[in-house]
């Protein structure tokens, strides 16, 4: 009986590092200061940071029961930023696709390369582009969600 009642009380956290749609506008919305806090508040981990050759930078973070889950801010000199983001489940990143297609996105192309498909779609104001990826010799699939505010400069 014990065990039941640890697992009843622990099993919110499990899921608490997933990001919800309505999260990934918040963050495409605001400034990278503002997000930092906000993704900590969401339980994630700072990872480490990487200044890229185009003067941006990117900040990772990650999260989840199994620490699979990303978030990955590419920040600008003016600090806009573009979000991408690793769901740990495919629920996750069913849920952020279904959401995109009920706020009426429009759908532009599907890219597919060896070990990935990508479908882009856009919004007035915001663009996504989802990704599912098959590794050699992985039997389940990763899944990733690149989303940022149209007319943003990096």
């Amino acid at each position: 009986m014990k065990k039941i009642l640890l697992f009843l009380l622990l099993f919110p956290c499990f899921g608490m590092a997933q990001l919800s749609y309505t999260d990934l506008k918040y963050l495409a919305n605001n400034k990278s200061d503002l997000n930092i806090e906000y993704i900590k508040n969401k339980g994630y981990s700072y990872r480490e940071e990487r200044d890229i050759p185009d003067g941006t930078k990117q900040l990772y973070y990650e999260g989840g029961k199994l620490s699979k889950t990303l978030v990955v801010l590419k920040v600008g000199s003016n600090s806009n930023n573009l979000i991408v983001y690793v769901p740990e489940t495919e629920a996750n990143y069913r849920e952020i696709l279904d959401a995109t297609k009920k706020d009426n996105y429009t759908f532009i192309e599907t890219i597919s390369g060896e070990i990935d498909t990508c479908n882009t779609y856009q919004s007035k104001e915001y663009f996504v582009k989802f990704c599912e990826i098959q590794f050699p010799n992985e039997p389940n699939k990763a899944y990733n969600i690149t989303f940022y505010k149209k007319g943003i400069e990096l």
